[in-house]
């Protein structure tokens, strides 16, 4: 029954990955490697890989609507791809131990991370927006319904902090949108739905070639992780997109925060109790 789970996982994180622009692989590779038993290489180049399969779903969607900033798109992911080449070869050195470790205190930052913003102590909106006015930049997208989005921002600082996010996407196999969305909307000013849409198509670039190291690592479980847990994805992206203009109520996300907070103190219980 391991490929009807895959396929229930694929479907759960495709599609709140793509509803909230993180691409799902923060839930994807704490539950392979939990559950599924599959050492840490394989499970950030699989949930990598899935993550990639995931983004280019939502980009499709997200293309429809017209709701993609493409300049930062392509700085972000220019930024991304040297750190998602090197990541791979990182890891592959990591001792399995030491990966659940810093996996798991990862996931259990975000969660306090998650919670402070959900009561409103998170840095307030457009803190950066006009800092080193060299670097500011404005942007008006309209998207295929006619709705205007009008925003101005650092473009420098917005792209340089995609560096080490490209880093983390591959050596954790998550992507690193759950961290770029939230910032490009409490530090920079973005439209929510902007940010959700750029941070996916974002992510359909430096993650196809971070998966392309770790498939040449031999970092992807082919069948049946990727096959099964990949059509999930493919379908929850489509339907995360089409969510995508509805706001989360705050039962969501607290839940996710419960299901985070959960997958990272296993994670470090694990590491820590050595496997």
């Amino acid at each position: 029954m391991d490929w009807l789970w895959l396929l229930l996982l694929g479907l759960g994180t495709g599609t709140y990955g793509v509803l909230v622009g993180a691409g799902g692989g923060f839930i994807l590779a704490p539950a392979l490697l939990i559950f599924f038993d599959i050492e840490p290489g394989v499970v950030a180049g699989t949930s990598l890989a899935l993550v990639a399969i995931n983004s280019v779903s939502g980009t499709f969607a997200y293309r429809r609507l017209g709701l993609i900033d493409y300049r930062s798109a392509l700085l972000f992911a220019a930024a991304a791809i040297p750190g998602s080449v090197i990541g791979p070869f990182v890891v592959k050195q990591v001792h399995g131990d030491t990966f659940r470790i810093a996996f798991g205190i990862l996931l259990i930052a975000l969660t306090v991370q998650m919670a402070l913003r959900s009561i409103r102590l998170a840095v307030r909106p457009k803190k950066f927006a006009t800092a080193a006015g060299f670097s500011v930049r404005g942007r008006r997208i309209v998207t295929k319904s006619g709705q205007v989005f009008e925003y101005r921002f650092n473009e420098a600082l917005a792209t340089s902090i995609n560096v080490a996010l490209g880093f983390m996407s591959s050596f954790f196999g998550t992507g690193g949108g759950f961290i770029r969305t939230p910032l490009l909307i409490t530090a920079f000013g973005f439209p929510v739905r902007v940010a959700v849409a750029t941070s996916v198509f974002t992510l359909s670039i430096y993650t196809l070639a971070g998966t392309a190291t770790h498939a040449s690592l031999g970092h992807i479980d082919w069948y049946p992780t990727l096959i099964w847990a990949g059509l999930g994805v493919i379908v929850g992206g489509q339907v995360g997109a089409m969510l995508g203009g509805r706001l989360q109520s705050r039962s969501i996300l607290w839940l996710l925060m419960v299901v985070l907070f959960a997958l990272g103190t296993s994670l470090l219980v694990q590491g820590l109790a050595g496997g």
